[in-house]
């Protein structure tokens, strides 16, 4: 199992990628809250608000998810990241896996 992670600006555009992506089989489960972001951007510090996102989903399935954020993500440069749990309930795993295709 994987844990893919990206941020929004818009609540909307999380919940619309969240129920593609759980409409197509392509994840088991998404997560999102709203966080506070500072960072650098084009020689200006920036902060604002956004909506991290995390999709729980198959190692298999990675590359097909990761491209779909990207096409459908309205940032230039988006926070896009996968992360590999150390440790995963073998039960929640199998949910996982058996919730994707």
């Amino acid at each position: 199992m994987i844990i893919i992670q990206t941020t929004l600006d818009e609540e909307k555009k999380v919940k619309n990628l969240i129920n593609l992506l759980l409409e197509t089989n392509k994840i088991a489960c998404g997560t999102f809250h709203k966080i506070e972001s500072s960072y650098r951007w084009k020689e200006e510090v920036v902060e604002d608000y956004e909506f991290e996102v995390s999709l729980y989903t198959k190692d298999s399935l990675m590359r097909e998810v990761v491209d779909i954020v990207k096409q459908r993500h309205s940032y230039e440069l988006p926070k896009i990241t996968v992360l590999e749990p150390v440790f995963t309930l073998p039960e929640y795993e199998n949910w996982v896996s058996d919730s994707t295709s």
